[in-house]
C-alpha cells in the first residue's frame, strides 16, 4: 500500500465516523421527548458533523480522482495534479468589516500549505481585528503534512492561549507569533533540514491598519482602491533555523476597499509545456486589472489565467491563495 492509498483508507474511516456521529445527533435531535433547547443544540452539533463530513468527503475526492504519484530518484514520491476547472473556493473567518476568500488545492488537510485565522474581540466581547496567517512548508506532497500538523498545533496551542488577550497586547502581534512558532521548530526538527516560510498578518479594525512579518514568504501585495498595486517587502528569515531570531513587523494603512492578496510559491512557480514559469508580475497584472471587483472574482481570474497558461501540464506543488478585502460599506 502506497503513502496515497494509506491517506485515502484513513480519510475513508474519518467519513465513517463523520456520518456516524451526524446521525446520531440529527436523530437525537428529532426526538421528541427531548427538551427543546438540547434538541437545539444536537441540532447544532449534527451540522457541525455534516460541515466536518464535507470537508473529509471534499479531500478524499481531490486526492482519489486529481493526484498521480510517481518515484524522482531525487525527491522520492512525487504527486501531480491537474488545474480544477471549478477550483473550490473556500470561506474564512474574519471579523465583519473584511471580505475574505480563500482556495488551496489540491486538498485542505493533505500537503505542506495551511491558512489559520481567527478574529480578536475585546473584553466586551466586541470584535477588534482579525488574525491570519499562511505558511508553506518546504517539500511538497504528502511527505510535508507531518510538518505541517506539527506547526499547527502548535500555533493552535497559542492562538488559544491568546485568547483572553485583546489586540492591544502583544501576544497576536505578527512578529511574536512568528517567533513563537520558530522556537518551537526549531527545536523540534534541529539538525533535520526543517524549514517553513511564513505570512503573519494582523488587521487593526479601528485603525485601518495592517501589521505583518514575513518569514522568507513569498510577499503578498495590496490593491489599493485606486488600482495601485504594492509589495510588502521587509522579508526575514524562514522558520526553523535560528530559534533566537529577531523578527520584525511592519504597518501599513489598509483602507476601505484596499485588498489584501497572500499566496504561496505554487502558484508563480507553475510552469507550462515550455518550462515557463508563471512568474509574480503575472499575478500582479491580474490583480491590477481586477481592482474593484469582489475578491471571489479576484481569485476565479487568476485560476483561470494560471490553466490557460499551463495549458494542460500538472502542478506539482500546491497552491494556496488568500484574499482579503476591507468593504466599502458595513
Amino acid at each position: 500500500m502506497n503513502e496515497v492509498q494509506h491517506v485515502l483508507k484513513i480519510l475513508s474511516k474519518a467519513i465513517v465516523r463523520e456520518t456516524a456521529a451526524f446521525n446520531y445527533y440529527y436523530k437525537q435531535s428529532e426526538n421528541e421527548s427531548i427538551p427543546l433547547e438540547v434538541k437545539g443544540l444536537l441540532s447544532r452539533l449534527a451540522e457541525e458533523e455534516r460541515t466536518h463530513r464535507r470537508l473529509l468527503m471534499n479531500e478524499y475526492i481531490s486526492i482519489e480522482k486529481g493526484w498521480d504519484e510517481h518515484w524522482s530518484e531525487e525527491a522520492g514520491p512525487v504527486l501531480t495534479y491537474p488545474i480544477p476547472e471549478e477550483p473550490p473556493l473556500r470561506d474564512i473567518d474574519v471579523s465583519p468589516c473584511l471580505e475574505a476568500i480563500a482556495i488551496s488545492l489540491p486538498a485542505v488537510l493533505v500537503g505542506g500549505d495551511n491558512i489559520v485565522t481567527s478574529v480578536i474581540k475585546d473584553k466586551s466581547k466586541n470584535i477588534t481585528g482579525t488574525f491570519l496567517t499562511l505558511y508553506d512548508v518546504m517539500g511538497h506532497g504528502l511527505q510535508t503534512t507531518d510538518i505541517n500538523a506539527f506547526a499547527n498545533r502548535i500555533l493552535g496551542e497559542y492562538i488559544d492561549s491568546a485568547g483572553s488577550f485583546t489586540l492591544d497586547s502583544d501576544t497576536l502581534f505578527p512578529r511574536n507569533v512568528v517567533k513563537h512558532l520558530n522556537m518551537a521548530m526549531s527545536e523540534r526538527f534541529e539538525g533535520q533540514g526543517v524549514f517553513l516560510t511564513m505570512l503573519c498578518a494582523l488587521f487593526h479594525t479601528a485603525k485601518s491598519e495592517l501589521s505583518y512579518t514575513i518569514a522568507g514568504h513569498e510577499p503578498p501585495f495590496v490593491i489599493r482602491k485606486n488600482g495601485d498595486i504594492e509589495s510588502l517587502l521587509n522579508t526575514q528569515l524562514v522558520v526553523g533555523i535560528d530559534a533566537e531570531f529577531p523578527y520584525r513587523q511592519s504597518t501599513i494603512e489598509f483602507n476601505r476597499g484596499d485588498v489584501f492578496c497572500v499566496f504561496s510559491d505554487g502558484i508563480i512557480e507553475a510552469r507550462n509545456v515550455e518550462g515557463d514559469m508563471f512568474g509574480r508580475e503575472r499575478v500582479a497584472d491580474i490583480l491590477r486589472k481586477s481592482a474593484g471587483i469582489a475578491p471571489e472574482e479576484m481569485i476565479n481570474r487568476l485560476m483561470a489565467d494560471l490553466r490557460d497558461f499551463a495549458g494542460g501540464t500538472p502542478l506539482n506543488d500546491e497552491i494556496s491563495i488568500v484574499l482579503v478585502s476591507a468593504r466599502e460599506e458595513l
